[in-house]
This record gives structure tokens, C-alpha cells and sequence, in this order.
């Protein structure tokens, strides 16, 4: 009786099998409704458990797209403000200057940026080489020190680059100090890339 409606209600796809195993014994048949029961319920928290991972992700996509969005928008509402011969580049003047520029602070800040240690690196990683940048390198450039940001291979290499240069740098001082001749080229390391 019961098994006429528990079958065909809860189990349709496997009410064949599980009469055919019921024929063999009452206890075969229960333990083999449970077991689909509990399998089911297993790949139903699988397939939920994914789609709750797949809406986190794509919800961390969005944010980190509207936090660009956000910065790169108010950056540049005060990039025009500052900029005083309107050519769209920064100098470093015109990037102190922003700096220096509470809202601008506030901003950077509130991405996660310590707006110190941007005054410190920004003079070595922007202008190394060039007396002016453009406003996407610089928003790059906050975006990167972000403090929830992670590191990568990238970050190591320039790292390593940096260091390099500098002991470079200050190899040549020593020797031009002590000998007055500028630095022995040396040769090669294996380390080098």
C-alpha cells in the first residue's frame, strides 16, 4: 500500500529498481531508498554550494570593478582641478599637489592605499627615468598598493630589479668614494635575467 505512493512520489526515477531489490528483501529496498535519499541531498548542496561560489565571485568582480570605477573617477575630478596647464599628465609638482589635497587623500585611503608610503614610491616608481606621467599610471600605481592586494611573481621580479639597481648604484658611489674612477664593469651573474 504505502509503497505504491512512497515509490512513484519520491523516487519516479528509481521506483523500477527499487521494487526489484524490494523483491529480494524489505531491508534491501530501504537501505537503497535511503542511499539515493541521502545521495540526492548530497549533489543538491553540491550544485548549491557552486552556484553560492560562483555569485561570490562575480560579486568580488563587480566590487573590485566599481572601486577602479570609483577612484579613476574622483582621481581624475581632481586631476582637472589641479591640473594648471591642462595637458593631462602629472608633474611631480602637479602629483605633490594632489598629494597634498585632502579629498584626494581621503580617496586613496579609503581604497586602502597608504598615502605615505605612495609620497615615498611614487617619486622612485613614477619617475625614475621621465619628469611627467600620465593619470592612468599613476591610478595604476594606486591601485597596486592597495593593502589588500596579494602579492605576485611580478611584484618579486620588480622587486629584485629595484634592489639590483640600487646595489648597482651604490657599488659605483663607493668606488668613485674610495678610488675616484667610476665602477669596474663586472662581469655577469648567473642570477641575472
Amino acid at each position: 500500500g504505502m509503497s505504491f505512493l512512497l515509490l512513484p512520489g519520491m523516487l519516479p526515477d528509481s521506483a523500477q529498481i527499487v521494487s526489484e531489490v524490494g523483491q529480494e528483501g524489505i531491508g534491501y529496498a530501504s537501505v537503497l531508498m535511503i542511499f539515493i535519499v541521502i545521495a540526492t541531498i548530497i549533489v543538491m548542496n553540491l550544485l548549491v554550494g557552486m552556484m553560492c561560489q560562483s555569485v561570490s565571485v562575480v560579486a568580488s568582480v563587480e566590487q573590485e570593478e566599481l572601486v577602479v570605477s570609483y577612484v579613476k573617477s574622483e582621481l581624475q575630478s581632481i586631476m582637472s582641478k589641479l591640473d594648471k596647464d591642462g595637458n593631462g599628465v602629472l608633474s611631480k609638482h602637479e602629483l605633490e599637489r594632489i598629494l597634498l589635497n585632502r579629498s584626494a587623500c581621503k580617496i586613496i585611503s579609503g581604497v586602502g592605499v597608504d598615502v605615505e608610503g605612495l609620497v615615498d614610491i611614487a617619486e622612485v616608481h613614477l619617475f625614475n627615468d621621465k619628469d611627467e606621467v600620465t593619470f592612468a599610471e599613476f591610478v595604476e600605481l594606486v591601485l597596486q598598493l592597495r593593502g589588500a592586494n596579494s602579492s605576485s611573481v611580478r611584484d618579486i621580479v620588480n622587486l629584485r630589479k629595484f634592489i639590483m639597481e640600487e646595489m648597482s648604484d651604490q657599488e659605483e658611489r663607493i668606488l668613485t668614494a674610495i678610488y675616484g674612477i667610476a665602477a669596474v664593469p663586472t662581469r655577469p651573474s648567473k642570477f641575472d635575467f
